[in-house]
């Protein structure tokens, strides 16, 4: 079987992180590397001698001689790279979040639509094993019909603001794909409306900073998503936590408890009585995870094996064009929502006018 040639676009922390994670894949070559930052290319050149390296992204496309590409670089960045090596045919996995912005959505979704190459986009929080334990817990009507959803990212970013700079005014709401995914992979339906109000900075006093943006999101048939995001605080633990109401149950994946551990909950009218609750075990990481390969327990190796398939096999894209953009654009139109003091906003998506033909015939 051909190798693949790999392209690493941003060699910051998370590209020398899933380079090295590529290391344990027998089909994949780490073949170039770009970065504009001549330290991060002495440090690529180090870490792979074998592989070419670029300073600009389209000299990498033209001159890399790749298959596929890494996008690393900061959000405003991920659209125009990704957009760029689809039309060159060259296949994407793309960090998280897709767009930057609302107007790239409908750009990038047409190219990956066009592109014989296949789109995948990083969320890594989709492959924790307790995500797919509330989607088989759902799908066995153990939960009934869901009606409420939260998820929780809260984190002090610190240091990583002077490690990358871009996260120091990035208002955190923009960054919520961590949270919607494994939301959205539980909901059979996109989100539709927004209201979100900003927090300002108390922090740091820094009024271009955002302590905390809380959102809360609504379905068609209003099911209702809270989403807190916040990485300037002083909670001594970063987390992430997700909560899901049906109509006959509760799922939970706490926030680090007394011992310091995240826990994930279930109770079941189905199962254990009105009052009932258990604590399933049930952790990030999945048996089929090889240690040592990537970080996220194990959610690195999981992805890049599930690209490769997917380009090698032809196995269905776990994170396509569709997903992403489900859980990213609800982020941007809540930045709207926000600097307009919480007016509620609707959410639109590149799919909807071609749905929307389709019901009317």
């Amino acid at each position: 079987m051909k190798r693949l040639r790999i392209g690493i676009v941003g060699y910051g922390l998370r590209g020398r992180i899933l380079g090295s994670a590529c290391r344990g894949f027998d089909g994949i070559e780490v073949a170039a590397i770009c970065d504009r930052g001549g330290a991060a290319r002495d440090r690529a050149r180090a870490d792979f001698p074998g592989a070419k390296t670029f300073a600009d992204v389209s000299t990498l496309f033209e001159k890399g001689d790749i298959d596929a590409v890494l996008v690393e670089t900061p959000p405003e960045t991920h659209a125009a790279c990704s957009i760029e090596a689809l039309r060159r045919g060259i296949h994407v996995l793309g960090d998280v979040p897709a767009v930057h912005a609302i107007a790239e959505a409908p750009r990038l979704w047409e190219a990956a639509r066009k592109s014989k190459a296949v789109y995948m986009m990083g969320a890594t929080t989709n492959y924790w094993a307790f995500v797919d334990s509330g989607r088989d817990i759902l799908s066995k009507g153990l939960l009934g019909k869901p009606f409420y959803c939260e998820a929780d990212y809260v984190a002090d970013l610190g240091e990583m603001t002077r490690q990358t700079p871009w996260r120091k005014y990035y208002e955190p709401i923009r960054y919520c794909t961590h949270s919607l995914g494994p939301i959205l992979h539980w909901l059979d339906e996109d989100l539709r409306s927004v209201s979100c109000f900003d927090g300002g900075s108390h922090a740091h006093g820094d009024h271009k900073e955002h302590d905390a943006m809380v959102a809360i999101f609504r379905t068609r048939s209003r099911v209702l998503v809270k989403l807190l995001t916040s990485f300037i605080n002083a909670h001594p633990v970063p987390y992430h936590r997700y909560l899901m109401l049906g109509t006959q149950g509760y799922f939970e994946r706490t926030q680090p408890l007394a011992d310091g551990a995240q826990k994930v909950l279930l109770s079941s009218r189905e199962i254990y009585g009105i009052s009932g609750m258990t604590v399933l075990p049930v952790a990030e990481s999945r048996p089929e995870v090889q240690a040592g390969i990537g970080e996220h327990g194990g959610a690195d190796f999981l992805m890049i094996r599930d690209f490769l398939a997917s380009i090698n096999d032809g196995a269905p894209v776990t994170i396509d064009i569709r997903a992403a953009l489900r859980m990213t654009l609800p982020g941007l139109y809540a930045l709207e929502s926000a600097k307009r003091a919480g007016e509620v906003v609707a959410i639109r998506y590149p799919w909807d006018r071609a749905e929307s033909k389709r019901k009317a015939k």
